[in-house]
């Protein structure tokens, strides 16, 4: 063996390595001593760097305490949630195939009984503070109670309507489950599984009972003004969940049938839609975080019945015009609830809608006309670009070829009534606003009327010269606007007020008052 050192070098530098590796081993047989000592003593004692006694070893002197646990609660409970679905499976299979030569009458009696006792093994759990294994337990408990109503369906009442049997058997499972879940309240799982469970009742009874769409929507309606009672008075944050995942799946089916029979049968759909916005908005102004959606959403159900109802009444030409107004009419809350106060608030007067509310319902009324005004871009599409599509002389002194002949002429008053009510509005964007509806109007007006062409050329011309003056002098298209209102702690000095402004008692220098 060939070496670069000296042999004495060598076996100096060996020996040295094995001394350090000598002193790392103490240090560790010390450390690995205390935590023998920690996880063994009978009482729990302040952790240190290093032990106290080097060499002292765990007392063997009476019962040793059960050693903590290592394994993460994750684990537990994916196992234990492993263990309570393949015991669910088993069940299933014992009770919907076979198991031996037992009838279904013998396994109904089996199951009862297994049941029985699923139930009843939580409590002993939650005794022992088990609470992950009693969930499971209970989990299953709970299924092996679907399992006996099935059980009891095809032994007792097998001539019974399925629809009808899945009715009850959800109703009187939900008030079981809820039941159990307040007599062990450490569970979770049977108080919102009784939701789920509450959520089929009325609308498989309406099935059952042979209803049409208008009667399982009502059905859909009440469930979910159930829903909605539960969010706002139970305490449990997984009921109140789940609770209001079934309101809003019960809730909006509810609402897409009233909107459909608005339109093929309003008498029909208006109740529906109005009963469906009166639980809505109560929930908007009692949940503040949901005030704006829900309010919105009932502004629209409110909108669509109204317009619903209104819209045989009038010609089809008027039909947009009628859904505009009612939305403008909606949208009109908003200045209403603080009609009498100067700061907007609407504390002092009689309406008392929280701010939430009144911006959603202005929120579906703006936006039912912002539709509304969509719908009347057309003509001004045509009206704009209808020259570039010229087929004759420029200066013939006629109309291009017209391809807008058979679109409603209430077009152009949706653009008068959205820019008269945006005039209205004090504030800026709503004058900007008008002003473009204005323009729109003009432009859409010569091919909404068919004016002739000489008339169609001096109203441009006319528009022209206003949209000019009003560059040149906006004083008018600014009066009655608003302030914006300083933010606090900013150097802007407050707009002048009406209230008298408290002057010094002080008298004002003159030469005849100075001193000396």
């Amino acid at each position: 063996m060939d070496n670069s050192l000296p042999p004495a070098d060598e076996l100096a530098l060996v020996d040295r390595e094995l001394a350090r590796l000598d002193a790392r081993r103490s240090q560790l047989l010390a450390r690995r001593a205390w935590l023998l000592r920690v996880l063994y003593a009978p009482a729990p004692s302040a952790p240190g760097p290093f032990p106290s006694a080097p060499g002292a070893r765990p007392t063997a002197s009476g019962p040793r305490p059960p050693v903590a646990d290592s394994t993460p609660r994750s684990a537990q409970n994916v196992l234990l949630t492993l263990g309570g679905t393949l015991l669910t499976i088993a069940a299933i299979a014992f009770t919907l195939v076979s198991w031996g030569s037992m009838g279904i009458g013998g396994r109904s009696v089996v199951l009862f009984a297994v049941t029985s006792a699923a139930l009843a093994a939580p409590v002993a759990l939650l005794r022992r503070s088990l609470v992950s294994t009693a969930e499971s337990v209970a989990a299953l408990g709970l299924v092996l109670m679907v399992l006996d109503a099935y059980a009891l369906h095809r032994v007792a009442l097998p001539e019974t309507d399925g629809l009808g049997y899945t009715a009850v058997a959800a109703a009187v499972l939900a008030g079981a489950w809820t039941a159990y879940g307040s007599a062990l309240s450490r569970l979770r799982i049977p108080l919102p599984v009784a939701v789920v469970a509450g959520q089929l009742p009325l609308p498989l009874g309406v099935l059952a009972a042979g209803g049409g769409p208008t009667a399982f929507a009502w059905a859909a309606l009440v469930t979910t003004a159930a829903d909605g009672a539960l969010i706002l008075w139970t305490r449990p944050a997984s009921v109140r969940i789940t609770a209001a995942v079934g309101a809003t799946a019960l809730g909006g089916w509810a609402l897409l049938t009233g909107g459909w029979l608005s339109l093929t049968s309003p008498w029909s759909g208006a109740p529906l839609l109005l009963a469906a916005a009166a639980p809505t908005l109560y929930a908007a102004r009692r949940l503040p975080p949901l005030a704006v959606t829900a309010s919105a959403v009932a502004g629209l159900a409110a909108v669509a019945a109204a317009g619903g109802l209104l819209r045989p009444a009038v010609p089809t030409d008027w039909t947009v015009p009628v859904y505009v107004l009612c939305g403008l009419a909606l949208a009109s809350v908003w200045r209403l609830s603080a009609a009498t106060t100067g700061d907007g608030a609407a504390e002092e007067t009689g309406w008392r809608l929280p701010g939430g509310v009144r911006l959603g319902l202005a929120g579906a009324g703006a936006g039912v006309a912002a539709l509304g005004v969509v719908w009347a871009l057309p003509p001004v599409a045509v009206g704009l670009l209808g020259p570039m599509a010229r087929t004759t002389e420029v200066w013939s002194g006629e109309h291009a070829g017209r391809t807008l002949t058979s679109y409603p002429g209430t077009a152009v008053l949706v653009l008068a009534v959205a820019a008269a009510v945006l005039t209205a509005v004090p504030r800026l964007w709503a004058r900007g606003g008008a002003l473009a509806l204005a323009w729109a109007l003009l432009t859409a007006l010569p091919v909404s009327l068919g004016l002739p062409y000489a008339a169609t050329l001096t109203l441009q011309l006319l528009t022209a010269a206003a949209a000019l003056a009003c560059a040149v002098r906006p004083g008018p298209l600014t009066r009655g606007l608003r302030r914006p209102e300083p933010a606090e702690g900013s150097g802007t000095p407050e707009p002048p007020t009406s209230r008298p402004v408290r002057t010094s008692r002080r008298p004002t220098p003159t030469p005849s008052n100075w001193p000396g």
